[in-house]
């Protein structure tokens, strides 16, 4: 997915990006990617993975809820996100092959 996307470079430039939004916000990346996902205008959710004795990952998950990108985080993930590729166009719709007839 990855190589699909843009490749390691261009991923590990979005992760640190990520790394400094987070920092400035005194949460953990998967947090500030978890509201940027939810605060594009076509999502309506976002499924959570856990981990067995890690509830560390709970007072992340309550952290997505009340954190507030402002624009210049939207904007510098904006920046690094619009270098890859579109994965729908590349791969497809995810969960077409359950509607086609």
């Amino acid at each position: 997915m990855v190589d699909a996307w843009g490749g390691w470079i261009l991923f590990q430039s979005l992760l640190q990006t990520l790394k400094n939004v987070a920092s400035t916000h005194g949460v953990s990346i998967a947090t500030v990617a978890v509201r940027y996902i939810l605060d594009q205008p076509s999502v309506a959710g976002s499924m959570v993975g856990v981990r067995l004795d890690l509830s560390e990952h709970i007072k992340d998950c309550n952290a997505i809820l009340s954190l507030v990108l402002d624009d210049d985080d939207k904007s510098s993930i904006t920046e690094v996100s619009k270098k890859g590729r579109d994965l729908q166009l590349v791969i497809g719709d995810c969960g077409d092959e359950y509607r086609r007839a």
